[in-house]
């Protein structure tokens, strides 16, 4: 390695310090420039750089693997390098013969090829035998092997030879074009750089950070449980080596190291260039020497010894520290290596016991039985550690977050620990980013002793080696300090090395290597010892290169130690020996039992130390027991029971995530023709060549020996042949290749086990290693890999035979594979990939998801465009390989999908264009799971991107409901969507002000709704994200976890937390869990609902296209037709008018930002895009509009209440947010806070224009469900807003709370003018005393401060005047003084009190100089009032003669003299008014007395602030007040012409999305259209009860209203299902058909709906029907069962039963990604078959025997893990579905099971005739709970969450919850008979509406709540 360190440095210019050697090349650290023209520009630059300012210590570290931060500009790179000189032998380069015959893609191709290929071969072997020895053969071709490698180089990189130096021998190729990169090999490692100087050639390769060696040793969790990931990595290496054989490159002898390795598992071979190189010359000569002599047979003993060398190593080490030959720290030193510790890198650096504590001279010994972190801790710590784990685990965060697991300790050596160790001569740079960021040199421990006792972590070899470790280089941290008994480092160095060598050390040192590399970190002994390690338990799958590794799994022996009393010197004697001898006797006796204590160990060791058995303490067995429950559940990857090295072989069997291996199928499938073919064809004519005489040789020989024996009277002897060598063929290093990649499979397999064994073993010790262990395990191997081990490494044949298959000393393979076996040619890598050969059995999509992935790699996108044109051509390859691909191969492909959709440029086009097909197969589960994050991703993200509203249209939305269930779509996704509708640039601010910041405005609890409200928030981002656990999958995906879980976890990772069985309390809801009493049981959709159903509109929506269509076809489907007619034409005018109005709002949008741009509040953030921004955003907010109501149509109207109208509410108050969206949008004067505009003409702010989408769709919902929307949930929740809070006095509202007044003034506008005079007037007295004045409160009042001052004040003002001034003229002036007065009063009496205060001399000024931060004040009516200076300041702003102005003249004209008596001080009023007008106008002060206001006041009056749309060809109607008058509308002539005193400079402002046609605009009054889904009666009812409940409560409450009534079946309900999106479900009936009905509200209750579709192609009564989730087909049987298209209504498919004496008695659809039926019939049979494929997949004998009888129902837990089947003998049956196994069968009740149904958490519910209803969880004997029913059993039943809730025959239903274990239901209704008539039959849950379906025999469906 030295001499090529120095020919780096010389050849490459690169400072030896930047280098670093590795096993094989070396690491070096060079500047990215440098690396940039090496790679383009093809110019090794003059010298490298040397870094600047990094100390030796940094540039150390940074070439360390574990390492991955490195500094800006600088890379690291690997440098191969190969002696020419060792080139120059021949090597033979023949064609590759796999390269003849056909394409080998057909199968006809393949067999050509393999036919020829084995007639070459056979024909080269016979011409070996018989003809060579007589013919000196012509030396085959050959070429020295340098110039055959350049060549080779040159065709698999496709980059030039670079020549270093000048007269160098020797061309390079010509220079080619780059562009032959595109056909180069994905998998093969590709070359930064070639290079070559006179006697090296170098390639220069990109650092490899991860390699399959990584994998296997520190993320084992990676590749367990699923084959198909080691298949893929296989498949990989073997497309690289195809690549590279057929570019005549061998690979060389590759071991795992030369895996490179992705986190998504994309793996690239480094080609290993060592193979290559012959031995040297000197070498040469030795050899020629020494094998001479030897023959064959011993040259192959002789290699017999070397082979198990490495095996021989370890042991003959441990023998020697065993006999005290090799010192303690040496061998320590020795295992750290073996770990793959490495000396100076700061995560993974050698560790060595703390053996001393400092504290006395020489130190007290620690105790070494104990970790290090135990003694430090303390073992109560350490147990509570554990237990705090075990509990949260089993609570349910599995593979969640994975602090979750119980574990002891988390790491034996830290970084940081490292750090502060070596603190002295690490520079302070480092120090601070990696222990603390405040330089405190005072921190770290200044003495050993102290360090000693701080650490918690093992010490490192430098304290026992380097004395420099204690220097420091620091000028303020001071020298570590050494104990005192030593003077100097050095003789401190040598003490405590001594001590590690001492004998207290040596004889318990091999505790301390079983706590740290040995059996005591896994299983029951790491329990026990509490030594369980967090990084061996976790089950990461992120890659890493550093963690615990254990060696060994045996209990290690312990070092002998001779007696203690024996000293070498015979002790010094003072008395003379002959003197007393019975003193002498006792004497020797106490030594002798002294000796006997300590020297239990010499040769056979008393039992406590050798067996571990013996060492258990009895009593502590059960704790021990309970306590290793929790690690059991854990699967142990890295457990592998017996090293080759242990002495004893273990008798327990090995606990390695054992493959299911069946015992029947051997590996091997042997292809042997049958002979029979041979006869049939023996007329063939074998024609020879002309003159072959078979006999020819027999008789020259004979002619020999004749003239031998008689000519010269001699005799035959056997001639010696010479044996010509042939030179090393290509051939040969292929074989050798396919060699390598056979230890390299079983290196995988066996990974544990060869922990031990030496990083750098030749390839034949690691055959021979991997040989043995395939002899003694061969369980372990998977059955996909058996064969193609056994084909590869030969293991049929015994190892001496076939290494002396060897042919010469000159060969490189290990062996010479036979020229045919099996029928087929030695293995290449193209035989093996060929999918006819079955050496391997490759998953068929494998070449397909290959070419998908690097289709993803090979693109570098740099832009949205880039971006989509990847994501198109992807999801054109991903129909095909989803169509094939099993659950293993999504795990595989899950992570590049969740890479697309989370990466900034695909985001948008990979959720729209993969985000179906990929959910489809991964069911609703699973897509919450790993879907849900990206997709939140990618409706947060703040840019404003091309093609963002395809994420918004209806088509897309209908999707995610369809695949993510609704329930989950709604509570995660729904908040995230509506968004949009405030606008791009705001949606960043909301979602961090949604969080509520602890403002009190979400808390507040006055108002009725104020609970619902509050409990809102915790729909929001940050919170979503955090609890629903939102992990990152895009390392690594698995579905199953664990087979070994504790079985509440089946599948409960990330969303479905084990919350199956404990109750929800309140509290919980602050993790996010989930809302809508919902509990994440149903969340998951057991697959009872067929969750994943959708209404013939989504199809269409899915299939058309077209939005307007879809908006049709959905929303009034169900309609009667004159509506249809009606609806389509408004819907066509609002989308016309849409956009005119938004593109006009844009572009006044424009034209005032420009004017205001000088005010500083508009930097926020703010800006608004520029015109074609503009033109996208419009689009953008026009397509989530219209996808608001149809989804607002869709959900029916409980749910739209509650997620849709709760949601837009609470967005409606962030429009107003922050000044900037408080500032006049058409400002035309800036001086005064007011401008003098005027304020009845609409004077829209900023946030006016934001909230337009929000109102527009808040106020669609009101059409679609009438008035009770506007009246019972949008009111309250105003009042609500503008509720005071709490504490009197001087309160300074929050900025949510101001913006809130402002949304709760402009949203009441809206429904004022939406209500019917009637309904106005009945809530008029509580618009006044819960808004008006309440609002008026906040605005007058001197003590409560505004967060953005005058300016939200003026706001406020405003919009409160004007919605005064609406109400006004609905009701007329009579109505005014009875129920407005104190309102108006109250608004003006502001202007008196601040004149009565100016006259108190308490101006704003007086008060600045005042520090008093709140006052008290007299006024003249005796009162005291509480006022702040500063808000004083904001007042006197506000009300100003302006403002008194613009507010009076308009109301006096309005209410004529009836103000006079309304507002008491109207003469103040007046007065300040006519101020106002002096300081405007003074020179035309005397025309305008009072008497002219009436004019004046209509010109400004027009459509009011009051109608929040005037559009922009309203603007000229302005006219004077009164001058028609018709009811309580006021018509406004067209030509009036403006007047006035340039105050009214009418806004340009426009205001779009309005829903009604602009025929109407000027209107104070709307009328609400009827809608079919208008709420009345029952639906009413319900919808009142329901809105006002609270959201979280988890109990299902059945008030018996009944909604809807189903009829149009003639005969008895036999089941139904509902669709998974609750908008239609499915009926089956004994009148042998299956109908689709609608879920929509329908009139008052008592309506009859009739089926939207009814299928008819059954022969019999239908008693099974349910949706399949993934392809969305509706499944049926009546003894047949029928696949069939719920939109189209065509049978795709029919199952009939096998024979027709036994039917098909139950049927059940499994989840996805599975995409089975299983099928039971009455002889107790269970079929699976899959409805895209015909035939059978699996079929299981569940009972043999009559006496269980037929099976009556089936159902599949959740996650697909098991199938439950109940039989009319009460018997229940557990089948595990992945191995087939029949997990347990029991008597579950007395009489005939009549339903059973599963659900999370393993748990399955069962009812039977007996009257019992059981909940049993799947395991366990007992059951969980019992429940009986009186009087009748239970015969229909359904789960909604944590409950049960069932039906019976007597029409009774009840609810069971699974929380409580009492026997009685919590609730039992009877149905009453107007309500339900008949017996009932059947029953379902639509769990998101918390309705029930109830189906009766007379055949009528109702729909209940």
């Amino acid at each position: 390695m030295e001499s090529f360190l120095q020919s780096v440095e010389k050849d490459l210019n690169i400072d030896r310090r930047q280098l670093a050697p590795e096993r094989t090349h070396v690491t070096a650290l060079v500047p990215a420039k440098w690396l940039q023209s090496l790679k383009e520009r093809r110019v090794l630059p003059p010298a490298c750089p040397r870094p600047e300012g990094l100390s030796e210590v940094e540039l150390r570290t940074f070439l360390q693997p574990s390492v991955q931060k490195l500094p800006v500009g600088w890379a690291r790179v690997e440098i191969h390098g190969l002696r020419k000189a060792r080139l120059r032998y021949p090597l033979r380069v023949a064609q590759p013969p796999e390269q003849r015959g056909g394409s080998v893609d057909t199968l006809h191709g393949f067999m050509q090829s393999v036919a020829a290929q084995n007639y070459h071969n056979l024909w080269g072997r016979a011409h070996g035998l018989y003809a060579r020895p007589y013919r000196r053969p012509d030396p085959p071709p050959t070429v020295p092997a340098l110039e055959a490698l350049r060549a080779a180089l040159h065709r698999v990189y496709g980059c030039p030879i670079l020549q270093l130096g000048r007269n160098v021998p020797g061309t390079s190729p010509a220079k080619e074009s780059v562009a032959k990169a595109a056909s180069l090999c994905p998998n093969v490692l590709q070359a930064e750089a070639l290079l070559e100087s006179a006697d090296m050639l170098y390639v220069i390769y990109p650092y490899v950070q991860y390699c399959l060696h990584d994998i296997v040793t520190f993320s084992p969790a990676k590749l367990t449980n699923s084959h198909a990931k080691i298949l893929f990595l296989l498949f990989h290496v073997l497309q690289a080596m195809r690549a590279c054989h057929q570019a005549g490159l061998a690979c060389g002898d590759f071991s795992l190291r030369d895996v490179a390795v992705d986190e998504k598992l994309c793996s690239r071979l480094r080609v290993n260039f060592r193979g290559y190189e012959g031995p040297g010359e000197e070498e040469e000569e030795n050899l020629e020497g020494g094998l001479e002599q030897e023959s064959k047979q011993s040259c192959v003993q002789r290699r017999e010894l070397t082979c198990s060398a490495c095996q021989k190593d370890l042991r003959d080490l441990v023998l020697q520290w065993v006999h005290g030959q090799v010192s303690n720290f040496d061998y320590l030193m020795r295992l750290n290596s073996l770990a793959g510790r490495r000396m100076g890198d700061p995560n993974y650096h050698p560790v060595l016991p703390w053996v001393v504590d400092f504290t006395t001279k020489n130190g007290k010994f620690r105790d070494l039985r104990k970790s290090k972190f135990r003694l430090n801790k303390g073992d109560k710590q350490l147990d509570f550690t554990y237990e705090m784990t075990k509990q949260a685990f089993v609570a349910g965060g599995s593979s969640g977050e994975q602090l979750h697991v119980p574990h002891h300790i988390s790491d034996v050596l830290s970084d940081i620990t490292y750090y502060v160790y070596t603190a002295r001569r690490t520079p302070k740079a480092v120090l601070c980013c990696h222990v603390r960021s405040q330089w405190e040199p005072n921190e770290y421990p200044a003495s050993m002793e102290r360090m000693q006792s701080w650490t918690p972590d093992e010490c490192i070899p430098e304290f026992y080696t380097d004395p420099s470790i204690f220097r420091s280089i620091h000028p303020d941290m001071p020298d570590l300090d050494v104990p005192s008994w030593c003077s100097s480092y050095e003789e401190f160095i040598q003490v405590h090395r001594m001590l590690l060598e001492s004998r207290e050390v040596s004889q318990d040192l091999h505790h301390w290597i079983d706590l740290t590399f040995g059996y005591k970190l896994l299983g029951k002994d790491a329990v026990k010892e509490k030594n369980v390690c967090l990084h061996l338990v976790d089950n990461h799958t992120h890659l890493t290169t550093y963690g615990v590794v254990q060696l060994f799994d045996q209990p290690h022996p312990r070092r002998m130690v001779g007696p203690a009393y024996t000293p070498a010197e015979a002790p010094a004697i003072a008395r003379p020996l002959l003197q007393n001898i019975r003193e002498t006797v006792v004497l020797e006796d106490v030594q002798g039992q002294v000796a006997d204590a300590v020297n239990g160990l010499v040769l056979e060791a008393t039992p406590s130390e050798t067996t571990w058995a013996g060492d258990k303490p009895m009593a502590g067995e059960d704790d021990l027991e309970q306590g290793t429950e929790a690690l059991d559940s854990i699967p142990a990857p890295g457990r592998a029971p017996d090293q080759p090295c242990a002495a004893v072989p273990p008798a327990q069997p090995s606990t390695l995530p054992a493959y299911v291996t069946d015992g029947k199928s051997s590996g091997v499938r042997p292809l042997r023709r049958s002979k029979a073919g041979a006869g049939d064809q023996l007329d063939m004519k074998i024609t020879l060549p002309e003159g072959f005489n078979p006999l020819q040789a027999l008789e020259e020989l004979e002619k020999l020996d004749n003239f031998l024996v008689k000519g010269l009277s001699s005799e035959m002897q056997p001639m010696e042949q010479p044996w010509e060598e042939p030179p090393l063929g290509l051939s040969d290093l292929f074989q050798r290749d396919m060699q390598a990649l056979g230890i390299l499979v079983a290196e995988i397999i066996f990974a544990p086990r060869l922990r031990p064994s030496k990083p750098d073993a030749s390839l034949l010790e690691r055959f021979l290693m991997v040989r043995n262990l395939c002899r003694y395990h061969p369980k372990e191997i998977p059955a996909p890999l058996q064969h193609v081990l056994h084909v590869l490494l030969q293991l049929s044949v015994p190892v001496e035979k076939l290494l002396k298959s060897r042919l010469g000393k000159g060969t490189v393979q290990l062996f010479e594979y036979k020229p045919i076996s099996q029928g087929l040619p030695p293995p290449c890598p193209t035989q093996l990939l060929s999918p006819f050969s079955s050496i391997v059995p490759f998953p068929t999509y494998f070449p397909a998801l290959h070419k998908f992935i690097f289709t993803y790699q090979a693109k570098k996108i740099e832009d949205e465009g880039q971006g989509r044109e990847l994501v198109f051509q992807l999801w054109q390859q991903l129909e095909g390989i989803l169509a094939e691909i099993t659950p293993e191969g999504l795990e595989i492909l899950l992570p590049f999908i969740l890479s697309l959709m989370s990466e900034e440029n695909t985001a948008v086009y990979a959720a729209w264009y993969l985000f179906e097909p990929i959910a489809k197969s991964l069911g609703p589960k699973n897509a919450n799971k790993y879907l849900l994050k990206p997709l939140i991703g990618a409706y947060e993200t703040p840019c404003s991107r091309h093609g963002r509203f395809y994420l918004y249209t209806d088509c897309f939305v209908a999707q995610l409901i369809v695949r993510l269930g609704l329930q989950p779509f709604l509570l995660n996704l729904l908040p995230h969507i509506l968004q949009i509708l405030v606008g791009i640039e705001s949606s960043r601010e909301e979602s961090k002000s949604f969080l509520g910041t602890a403002e009190d405005d979400e808390s507040g609890g006055e108002s009725p709704v104020s609970c619902v409200f509050g409990e809102e928030i915790k729909m929001d981002v940050e919170h979503s994200s955090a609890a629903l656990d939102l992990l990152d999958y895009t390392s690594g995906v698995s579905f199953h976890d664990q087979a070994y879980l504790p079985e509440g976890e089946d599948f409960q990772s990330g969303l479905y937390v084990g919350e199956s069985l404990q109750p929800q309390e309140q509290e919980s809801l602050s993790l996010g869990r989930m809302s809508d009493k919902s509990s994440a049981s149903e969340v998951s959709l057991g697959e009872d609902r067929p969750a994943d159903g959708d209404s013939q509109k989504d199809k269409s929506s899915l299939k058309s296209m077209d939005s307007s269509q879809d908006l049709k076809q959905s929303e009034e489907s169900e309609e009667e037709e004159e509506e249809h007619e009606e609806e389509e034409q408004e819907d066509v005018v609002v989308d016309a008018e849409l956009t005119v109005v938004v593109n006009a709002a844009g572009a006044s949008v424009d034209v005032t930002l420009a004017d205001d741009s000088s005010e500083p509040e508009d930097g926020e953030g703010e800006e608004l895009p520029d015109h074609s921004d503009d033109k996208e955003q419009t689009i953008l907010l026009d397509t989530a509009c219209k996808m608001v109501r149809w989804l607002s149509a869709k959900l029916g109207p409980t749910v739209t209440s509650r997620f849709i109208a709760r949601n837009l509410l609470r967005l409606l108050t962030s429009c107003y947010v922050g000044p900037t969206r408080q500032q006049f949008v058409p400002s035309s004067d800036e001086n005064s806070p007011l401008s003098t505009g005027n304020i009845y003409q609409k004077r829209p702010v900023l946030g006016d224009q934001v909230s337009k989408p929000v109102l527009a769709c808040l106020v669609h919902v009101a059409y679609l469900y009438g008035e009770p929307v506007l009246t019972y949930q949008y009111l309250p929740y105003i009042s609500y807003l503008v509720a005071p809070s709490g504490g009197s006095g001087g309160v300074r509202l929050n900025s949510r709370k101001e913006a809130g007044l402002l949304a709760a003034v402009t949203l009441t506008q809206k429904i004022v003018v939406c209500l019917s005079d009637t309904t106005l007037m009945d809530i008029l007295p509580k618009i006044s005393q819960e808004v008006l004045l309440p609002v008026l409160g906040f605005l007058t009042s001197p003590a409560v401060g505004f967060p953005s001052g005058a300016q939200a004040r003026v706001v406020l003002c405003v919009k409160t005047i004007s919605l005064i001034a609406l109400i006004c003229l609905r009701i007329g002036q009579e109505m005014v003084q009875q129920h407005l007065s104190d309102t108006v009063r109250n608004f003006f009496g502001a202007f008196s009190l601040l004149q009565e205060l100016q006259d108190q001399g308490l101006t704003a000024e007086s008060l600045s100089s005042n520090e008093v931060p709140v006052m008290e004040v007299p006024l003249s009516d005796g009162k005291l009032l509480v006022l702040d200076p500063s808000v004083l300041v904001e007042l006197q702003k506000v009300f100003n003669p302006e403002m008194a102005y613009i507010t009076y003249i308009p109301f006096s004209c309005l209410l004529g003299d009836v103000i006079r008596t309304v507002v008491p001080n109207h003469s103040l009023v007046e007065k300040l008014a006519s101020l106002h007008l002096e300081n405007v106008n003074p020179q035309n002060l005397q025309a305008v007395g009072l008497e002219q206001a009436p004019s004046v006041v209509g010109s400004e009056q027009d459509p009011r602030g009051a109608e929040p749309f005037s559009s922009p060809q309203e603007d000229s109607h302005s006219g004077t007040f009164g001058s028609v008058l018709v009811g309580n509308r006021i018509q406004v002539p067209v030509d009036t012409q403006r007047e006035g005193l340039g105050l009214l400079h009418l806004s340009a402002g426009t205001d779009g999305f309005t829903p009604s046609s602009s025929s109407e605009e000027s209107a104070l009054k709307q009328d609400l259209p009827r809608s079919t889904h208008m709420l009345c009666g029952n639906w009413l009812a319900y919808w009142q009860y329901e809105i006002g409940v609270s959201q979280h409560d988890p109990r299902f409450h059945f008030h018996q209203i009944k909604l809807q009534s189903f009829s149009g079946h003639s005969g008895a309900i036999k089941c139904v299902a509902p669709l998974g999106s609750e908008d239609f479900f499915l009926s089956g009936s004994k009148d042998k058909t299956v109908r689709l009905w609608p879920l929509y509200n329908y009139g008052d209750g008592t309506s009859e709906v009739p089926p939207r579709f009814t299928y008819a192609e059954h022969k019999k009564s239908v008693f099974y029907v349910s949706q399949l989730e993934a392809p969305q087909h509706v499944v049926s049987c009546d003894g047949t069962v029928h696949i069939w298209d719920q939109f189209t209504g065509k049978l795709l498919r029919t199952f009939d039963e096998l024979d027709s004496k036994v039917p098909i008695t139950a049927v059940t659809t499994m989840p996805p990604p599975y995409h089975s039926i299983s099928v039971a019939s009455a002889d107790s049979v269970l079929r699976f078959i899959d409805h895209r494929k015909p035939g059978l997949q699996h079929e299981f004998r569940l009972a043999s025997g009559v006496s269980a009888g037929l099976i009556r129902c089936l159902a599949v837990s959740p996650g697909g893990r098991s199938v439950m089947a109940g039989f009319s003998s009460g018997f229940i049956v557990l089948l595990d579905t992945r191995t087939g196994l029949i997990m347990r069968g029991w008597p579950a009740h007395e009489g005939d099971i009549l339903q059973i149904k599963a659900a999370e958490g393993n748990v399955l519910i069962s009812s039977s005739s007996d009257h019992s209803l059981t909940v049993w969880k799947e395991l366990e004997q007992k059951p969980l709970h019992h429940y009986k029913s009186a009087s009748e059993p239970i015969h229909a039943f359904d789960l909604y969450g944590n409950e049960v809730v069932t039906g019976t025959v007597a029409n009774k239903i009840g609810v069971y919850s699974m929380l409580e274990s009492s026997a009685l239901p919590s609730s039992t209704t009877k149905l009453s008979s107007e309500n339900f008539r008949g017996t009932l039959t059947s029953l379902a849950v639509l769990p998101t509406k918390c309705h029930l379906l109830l189906g009766s025999d007379n055949g009528v469906i109702r729909l209940l709540a």
